[in-house]
């Protein structure tokens, strides 16, 4: 099989892809539970799609529709196939939606699979023999693929992964979870030099780092997921870590879903996300409303659709975000593959305040920019709780490095003239927690308001 990140022209790539598309495709007509009956349902037969061209003729899948019945997205393959096909590997879970989270299951299989699609990542980031990563996810209650593809990730490379395992994973096994200074400690013991993890545990990471006057000079990149990050917050982890000894840290941004197992990656800072195994996913952009392709470049929903998968299988699954997507060559790896050229938006991630629809992640942005702030989480509530029509309030509690005062007055006109809400800003103290309810992601804006009813 040829390199599939770099075929030589867009024919050799289409062709490849119809191949392990149309076995991918016998497989689903026959023994997928859920796209078997919608199929007949729908009067779709297996001769209606002869490759990736006609994919447009297949409906939608929506996260509804997976979350509602996800054993019927997992193949059931007969004991004719090799077992390998059949054998669950492991089963990650979902996280983000309301109720349990969803299991996706992945088979002998689909692991290789992983392991193959991580070194691409490892890959297209510029990771060397040399490399030593310090995993800082923690371990989750239910399994996901943060903490474990880390360490799957340094497998396929063949090279030194440590696990930092913030937290405390368990009552029962306290040994088992690290503090924040043994966290701190650890990177410097392991002389660490890329760090990996969601940027909101990172920032106050490094901030705690600063604070005990620990030093970090072989950190030269940075895999940063699982949150919104823009480039103020980029620029701000480059300055930390400057502060730390780095000399010239990269940061580097990926798009990551459970159903990838994985995540689009980053080849260079501003390059935009590039699907890093197109042998294994195939992706579009389409009108939200109409399910329309879009030209290239332009602003659509994002589908996901499994090329070669034997467990949980999705074919046109709407990952929820919109972005531009590009199918032209990566200008600065060469790379011939799908390309989110921008950053990718939840439909649904805009909240009101005061009448106003503000982006969160402009608001984290402007507070990111702020370099002595460690650690930050916005509240929006009512003024009077008990009342669900009182005024609404914009709240964000921080750690200050130096006087909160004055921090907290220049964070809130930042914030003030980047979303038009002026917040109240809560200082906090140097031991107290400030995030709340995040699990493994934390979120930027927390919605306390009751809804009328």
């Amino acid at each position: 099989m040829p390199d599939d990140l770099f075929f030589h022209n867009p024919e050799d790539l289409a062709k490849a892809r119809d191949a392990v598309f149309s076995a991918t495709l016998d497989r689903i007509f026959e023994h997928h539970p859920h796209y078997s009956r919608l199929y007949r349902e729908k009067g779709v037969l297996r001769s209606d799609i002869s490759g990736i061209a006609d994919i447009g003729r297949l409906p939608v899948t929506s996260k509804a529709d997976f979350v509602g019945r996800p054993e019927d997205f997992t193949l059931k393959l007969p004991d004719t196939f090799d077992a390998t096909e059949r054998i669950v590997w492991d089963v990650m879970y979902t996280t983000g939606s309301t109720g349990d989270p969803t299991p996706f299951v992945s088979t002998s299989y689909d692991f290789l699979n992983i392991l193959a699609l991580n070194r691409n990542m490892l890959r297209l980031r510029g990771v060397t023999a040399n490399d030593v990563i310090l995993n800082l996810f923690p371990l989750t209650r239910h399994p996901h693929g943060a903490f474990a593809r880390a360490m799957n990730a340094a497998a396929s490379f063949g090279i030194p992964v440590v696990a930092a395992m913030p937290g405390a994973p368990s009552p029962r096994h306290p040994q088992l979870g690290n503090r924040m200074d043994e966290v701190c400690a650890l990177a410097a013991r392991t002389d660490a030099t890329i760090l990996w993890g969601v940027p909101s545990y990172m920032r106050k990471m490094l901030g705690r780092a600063e604070e005990l006057g620990v030093r970090l000079p072989s950190v030269r990149l940075v895999f940063v997921t699982g949150e919104g990050f823009g480039e103020e917050a980029r620029r701000d982890l480059v300055d930390r870590l400057k502060r730390l000894g780095a000399s010239d840290p990269k940061i580097s941004v990926s798009y990551g879903s459970t159903e990838m197992q994985g995540g689009m990656v980053e080849c260079t800072p501003g390059s935009g996300y590039l699907n890093p195994a197109p042998l294994q996913f195939y992706f579009e952009a389409v009108d939200p409303e109409t399910h329309q392709p879009v030209p290239d470049g332009e602003e659509g929903l994002i589908l996901l659709t499994h090329l070669d998968r034997r467990g949980s299988t999705v074919l046109r699954y709407a990952l929820g975000d919109t972005a531009r997507l590009t199918r032209t060559i990566c200008p600065h790896c060469g790379a011939l593959t799908e390309r989110l050229v921008s950053i990718p938006v939840r439909r649904d991630g805009f909240v009101k305040i005061k009448g106003m629809l503000v982006n969160p992640q402009a608001m984290v942005d402007a507070l990111a920019a702020e370099g002595d702030i460690v650690d930050f989480q916005a509240f929006v509530e009512k003024e009077d709780e008990d009342d669900v029509l009182s005024m609404d309030r914009l709240r964000i509690r921080f750690r200050a490095r130096d006087d909160s005062a004055e921090v907290g007055r220049r964070a809130a006109e930042k914030v003030k003239a980047t979303i038009g809400v002026t917040p109240l800003m809560e200082p906090v103290g140097v031991s107290d927690s400030v995030l709340e309810g995040a699990g493994w992601k934390a979120k930027p804006i927390i919605d306390l308001r009751k809804k009328p009813q």
